[in-house]
């Protein structure tokens, strides 16, 4: 399943390199919300904008593979950032937890010129901040997608204080290196019990993603993770639930094409039908290409290493070099014991300018074939001095 995986991912990034697409303008500004400035990588567009919120111990980056083929499809404003200590934003270490988060998005958003209505995708732990966003500006959120989201449901008492016990005791390590994990940690029970004493309003439209495989071993919490999703749905006539069928905890990775077709139906819903024609018109291309893909992935996978790596130097001898990388990478991942697919993908590394990569491939390739004289030479040569 994880090479499957992998394979529908490399079709989904095949699709979306397609040199033949235009490419949306993107900017990334820090904006300050008082005693510190938050992080925003936004691409511009028209209309009701899309707020990306990632999940616990996550930055806005979490996001890059969706923004574009989302932005092409509906031309909405898209706007992924790092919540407080996490990536490239600040911290206040005096206030901190998930009011004191939201008020400062709310901040950064008025200044941005978005503080109007406005769609909310969310992943992990992410959905507790747009629950109370959502809780807070009922009229404006307009339409949400939840990924996997945490819910207060799971959180019961007693497994909330086994959870923070764990958390005071790891939290350490990353005060000074990590502060927004550090302060993630610290502020659970408090950021939990608050969202349980809120409700999210049931007025707003909601598409719910649950996985199939949610990240965790016990049996009873990952019954108990799906029970309060499917809990959560049947709150109000306006929420869809979709169990995301051999997917982790990352969908939005497993199987991108899933989340961006949902992302554009619940956008879709919210446009007067001229618009929303348009974008479902754009939207029925993407599914065309994503399916062809998946299929050409299909083929890919039945095939040998050898093939592999010939449709990787056809890819590099048409100048598609990050496509060919991810060709390499993936003859690697599936055939991890031969020497010639380290050798292949430490030749278009270095290619690409990455020699400390290029160099650990071809240490993989001479491990395996202690004969390669090619290799060896080449290694000769990049470890010179």
């Amino acid at each position: 399943m994880k090479q499957l995986a992998t394979l529908l991912s490399l079709a989904f990034l095949l699709m979306i390199f397609n040199p033949g697409k235009t490419y949306t303008q993107t900017i990334d500004t820090l904006i300050d919300v008082g005693s510190y400035k938050l992080h925003f990588h936004i691409v511009k567009g028209q209309g009701m904008p899309i707020l990306f919120e990632a999940g616990g111990g996550d930055n806005g980056t979490v996001w890059n593979n969706l923004l574009k083929p989302i932005a092409d499809i509906t031309d909405a404003p898209l706007m992924a950032y790092d919540r407080a200590g996490f990536g490239q934003s600040g911290l206040d270490t005096n206030k901190h937890g998930i009011l004191n988060g939201i008020t400062g998005l709310e901040t950064a958003l008025r200044k941005l010129g978005y503080s109007g209505n406005i769609m909310l995708v969310a992943h992990s732990q992410g959905a507790l901040y747009s629950t109370l966003y959502a809780y807070r500006h009922p009229d404006k959120v307009k339409t949400v997608v939840l990924i996997d989201g945490s819910t207060g449901c799971w959180f019961n008492e007693k497994r909330l204080a086994v959870i923070q016990r764990g958390n005071d005791v790891d939290k350490q390590k990353f005060k000074s290196t990590k502060p927004g994990l550090y302060y993630q940690l610290v502020d659970l029970t408090s950021n939990v019990n608050f969202i349980n004493k809120i409700s999210f309003p049931a007025t707003i439209p909601v598409i719910d993603f649950v996985s199939e495989n949610p990240p965790f071993n016990d049996t009873v919490e990952i019954n108990d993770w799906k029970q309060c999703h499917h809990e959560f749905v049947n709150g109000s006539i306006n929420r869809t639930g979709i169990t995301a069928y051999g997917c982790g905890h990352y969908i939005f990775e497993d199987n991108p094409s899933l989340v961006i077709n949902a992302i554009v139906k619940a956008y879709s819903a919210t446009l007067d039908n001229n618009q929303k024609n348009k974008v479902l018109s754009k939207a029925v291309a993407f599914s065309v290409d994503a399916s062809n893909e998946a299929k050409k992935a299909e083929v890919l996978y039945r095939h040998s290493e050898d093939d592999l790596n010939s449709w990787g130097y056809l890819l590099l001898k048409q100048g598609k070099m990050q496509n060919a990388l991810e060709v390499f990478k993936l003859n690697v991942i599936l055939f991890p014991k031969s020497w010639n697919v380290y050798d292949s993908y430490g030749e278009i590394l270095l290619k690409n300018g990455q020699k400390e990569e290029a160099i650990k491939m071809y240490q993989k390739s001479v491990e395996l074939n202690p004969k390669s004289e090619n290799g060896k030479k080449v290694l000769e040569e990049l470890l010179k001095p």
